[in-house]
């Protein structure tokens, strides 16, 4: 429980830092009006679907060299670190086309030609920084693997202010910079990535922590057996992060149906559950690495017992939450909004979302404990059929068929991610039932 909290709670406050950002990006839009807060909402959807997906290929490079670190093989987590910045590239420049590229869908989809235009400028703006951000999150990775979560937390808290004050002076047109609203938010987050990046890796070149894995960045030819072993492990995560995020994505197109304000409304609780659970997301990421380790140690006792510790403690923490926000719900809209047709829809979803805040905290630390054994294939396939076959077709069935309306869908999504937790759950067990198995076999032999 001290090694989950010491390696993990460094990494919740990175995320809440980095959630900040996305909270104070929506109140800055909000104040411009709704059809800026709109395009911010849209182009974020878009943009959180392509990062997931690549982020997730490259998260193949934590448990990798978590179990790398816990075998001691130290040359080797430089060279699968230096191999990865190749997988970032490739990543980079299919995010950025398609990112440049989005207009047309948002014309077919019927979003309103004014806000489809603002979200496209906010893709733009924000491609700018997409190569430094996932060149950062390899780096990230790395750190993540070898324990040292703690420069990561740094980075995070150096960059927030920065990146909020660039945010504000572009969108609003301050300091003689001309007002560029959900482009200029695009533009700052995109410079901030990059800033990321120079940060972590300047700390990881001086820092005496660093020394058995720092590298220069000089030319390195790919390894193509080693990317192949890469790009295999993190692909199904990636897959299972696009399901995951274009359900949201998704979901948000679906809200434009019944009009620009339930958009708005959506986005607002899809914004705080967001930041409730970056708490057990945060916990979930450092079951990956203390999970990798003790396999790397051929500890097996050791990682299932962590695994289980984690799951039941991100759900402690999700209960924990969901009640607290049923208790504080309408305070909690009013922070975001006093428009009486936003809050009264916002209201409703969020009753609902309490319950996609525990089976989220759940299917998510079940995950990251899977990956730890790097187990990575069957989870985005289980996850898959929950996302899309149950709850999309639910959402679409009572939200739209049957015209429950919005509160239809969210009941869609809630369902399919307690499905997701209890289906993830089951198969960690059963896996780790049968590592043990296979273990005690061969001691007897």
């Amino acid at each position: 429980m001290t090694l989950l909290f010491s390696v993990g709670l460094p990494l919740v406050l990175n995320n809440i830092s980095s959630l900040a950002v996305n909270v104070a990006d929506t109140l800055m839009a909000s104040a411009l009006g709704t059809k800026q807060l709109a395009a911010v909402a849209l182009g974020s959807g878009v943009w959180i679907s392509l990062f997931l997906f690549g982020l997730g290929i490259l998260m193949a490079v934590g448990p990798s060299v978590a179990q790398l670190y816990g075998r001691g093989e130290y040359e080797e987590i430089k060279n699968h670190t230096k191999q990865s910045f190749w997988l970032a590239l490739v990543i980079s420049l299919c995010v950025i086309l398609v990112m440049r590229s989005f207009f047309p869908i948002f014309e077919r989809l019927k979003i309103e030609p004014e806000v489809a235009d603002l979200a496209q400028g906010y893709l733009n703006g924000l491609s700018w920084g997409v190569l430094g951000g996932f060149f950062y999150h390899t780096l990230k990775q790395m750190s993540e693997g070898v324990g040292e979560t703690i420069p990561i937390m740094i980075v995070m808290l150096v960059v927030l202010p920065i990146n909020v004050f660039i945010n504000f002076c572009l969108m609003n047109g301050k300091f003689g910079v001309e007002a560029m609203g959900a482009a200029g938010c695009g533009v700052g987050s995109g410079l901030s990535l990059w800033l990321m990046f120079v940060l972590l890796f300047s700390y990881t070149r001086i820092s005496a922590r660093f020394t058995r894995f720092s590298f220069s960045l000089t030319y390195l030819s790919p390894e193509r057996k080693l990317l192949s072993r890469l790009f295999k492990l993190g692909l199904p995560i990636g897959l299972n992060f696009f399901l995951y995020s274009a359900l949201f994505s998704v979901v948000a197109l679906m809200m434009g149906f019944f009009g620009t304000e339930v958009i708005a409304a959506h986005q607002i609780v899809l914004n705080f559950s967001g930041l409730v659970f970056m708490l057990p997301l945060g916990l979930g990421m450092a079951l990956t690495i203390c999970v990798g380790q003790r396999v790397g140690r051929s500890d097996l006792h050791g990682a299932v017992r962590i695994g289980f510790t984690g799951i039941f403690l991100c759900l402690s923490v999700s209960i924990v939450s969901a009640s607290l926000t049923l208790c504080f719900a309408e305070r909690i809209i009013a922070l975001y909004t006093k428009e009486p047709e936003i809050s009264s829809v916002a209201l409703s979803l969020l009753k609902i979302a309490v319950f996609l805040q525990v089976g989220d905290a759940v299917q998510t630390a079940a995950a990251f404990s899977l990956r730890g054994i790097k187990d990575t294939r069957i989870p985005m396939i289980l996850n898959g059929f929950n996302y899309w076959v149950i709850g999309f077709g639910t959402a679409y069935l009572v939200g739209i068929r049957l015209e429950v309306g919005p509160a239809g869908i969210w009941f869609g999504i809630a369902l399919s991610l307690v499905l997701a937790g209890l289906a993830l759950v089951w198969r960690f067990h059963m896996l780790t039932k049968s590592m043990r198995g296979k273990l005690l076999r061969s001691h007897e032999d």
